[in-house]
């Protein structure tokens, strides 16, 4: 089989009016930054297009994706996106994928594969809160409550939102195209964003990683069940985190779990 291909893009900061102001100079500033951040789900959708080019739907619609950022994409960086593929007796492919800026410096990396089962879906998939109106508040430390679930909601992506999220990612896959097309995968953790965002404000945070397995493939125009428990907080270096469970459901089954992680109070 031919190897995955390497790919250069620049880094596009499409979330200048975004509430998480971490996407705007002046307060990216302020906590030590050059300039404004480009989303971590914009930097994994550049990390996926090299993959999904590869084994295109496939790639999609079962498997393991852990990504993690380390070092900040800012706009116009010119990112080299460089996959190697690994070794495993226990997965039909495995590959690292990992992210470069014209430094050479690494500033994200992403794990994928196919083991030949996934594992059980988590317990916290049946956690149900019924719909309902959120009273958002600032987010703060003792406002988290771990394994508690917040109210589920229905996402309903359409053609014109999916495309929005290519046009960003200045994508050519054809699957990504029509009325059924798959979503994004930088529209997925886009979602886990605001998942997050909709149970609390957040004047500025920073998302560092996630978790995907994925079961099945989410399709524009589709009605998706979306249901969100925090998992974990912590504090480290005088930040403090969370990580959430997200679980996207289509038909009452489960299509993609997600563990999201993020730094919602950044140190000074």
């Amino acid at each position: 089989m031919t190897s995955v291909s390497h790919f250069q893009i620049l880094a596009l900061n499409n979330a200048q009016t975004s509430e998480n102001r971490i996407h705007s100079d002046d307060i990216a500033a302020k906590y030590g930054f050059e300039g404004a951040l480009v989303s971590g789900a914009n930097v994994f959708g550049y990390l996926s297009q090299p993959l999904v080019r590869h084994y295109r739907e496939s790639w999609l619609s079962s498997g393991i994706v852990d990504v993690i950022f380390l070092k900040p994409a800012y706009q116009e960086n010119l990112l080299t996106i460089k996959t190697e593929e690994l070794s495993s007796e226990y997965s039909q492919r495995n590959h690292l994928t990992s992210a470069y800026n014209e430094k050479d410096v690494l500033i994200a990396k992403l794990e994928s594969w196919l083991p030949r089962q996934l594992p059980p879906i988590n317990e916290l998939a049946d956690l149900y809160k019924e719909p309902a109106e959120v009273e958002r508040k600032k987010i703060h430390w003792d406002l988290i409550s771990i394994n508690q679930a917040w109210p589920s909601y229905r996402w309903n992506p359409t053609e014109a939102d999916n495309q929005e999220r290519v046009r960003a990612q200045r994508d050519q896959a054809e699957l990504y195209q029509g009325s059924k097309g798959f979503i994004h995968p930088y529209y997925l953790l886009e979602a886990c964003n605001k998942a997050l965002m909709r149970q609390f404000i957040l004047p500025a945070w920073i998302h560092t990683g996630s978790r995907l397995v994925m079961r099945k493939p989410l399709q524009a125009g589709q009605e998706i069940e979306v249901r969100v428990a925090p998992t974990e907080k912590w504090k480290r270096k005088g930040h403090q985190f969370i990580k959430l469970y997200v679980a996207m459901l289509t038909q009452g089954e489960v299509a993609i779990e997600v563990e999201h992680t993020a730094i919602f109070h950044i140190a000074s």
